[in-house]
């Protein structure tokens, strides 16, 4: 069964979106519903899909890191979301480049949220051998 939605604990929602909203614009996503507690987003082919939100957290309870990554059609895709992502207020986890502990064609790139989210950026090219 595939993933439906999932969403990540956010202190700020004006702030979460001024990083959110135009790296996923980037990525092809368009707000799909927002409240004051939280805004989910969606493929702009399908924009009541709603597959990725941010949630208000409780503020007495600490919010968790939680890494997510988004799949690029190519290695110049995942490099531009990463400069948007920057541009937006994201800080660098690791720029883009091959990552061959995890596969010999896996490209990625690596940014934090303004909560400390990982949010990674990928493309991975299926012809080359997994790593062992």
């Amino acid at each position: 069964m595939p993933i439906h939605h999932v969403a990540v604990l956010v202190s700020d929602i004006k702030k979460s979106r001024e990083f959110y909203d135009p790296v996923l614009a980037a990525c092809g996503y368009v707000v799909s519903f927002a409240y004051d507690q939280f805004v989910y987003y969606a493929p702009a082919s399908n924009p009541r899909a709603a597959e990725f939100g941010l949630t208000l957290a409780d503020p007495s309870k600490t919010i968790g890191s939680t890494h997510v990554a988004f799949g690029a059609s190519s290695q110049s895709e995942v490099a531009e979301w990463y400069q948007v992502a920057i541009k937006s207020g994201g800080k660098d986890n690791g720029a883009p480049g091959i990552r061959k502990e995890y596969n010999e064609g896996y490209y990625g790139a690596f940014v934090h949220d303004p909560d400390g989210h990982n949010i990674e950026f990928v493309h991975i090219d299926i012809s080359c051998k997994a790593s062992t």
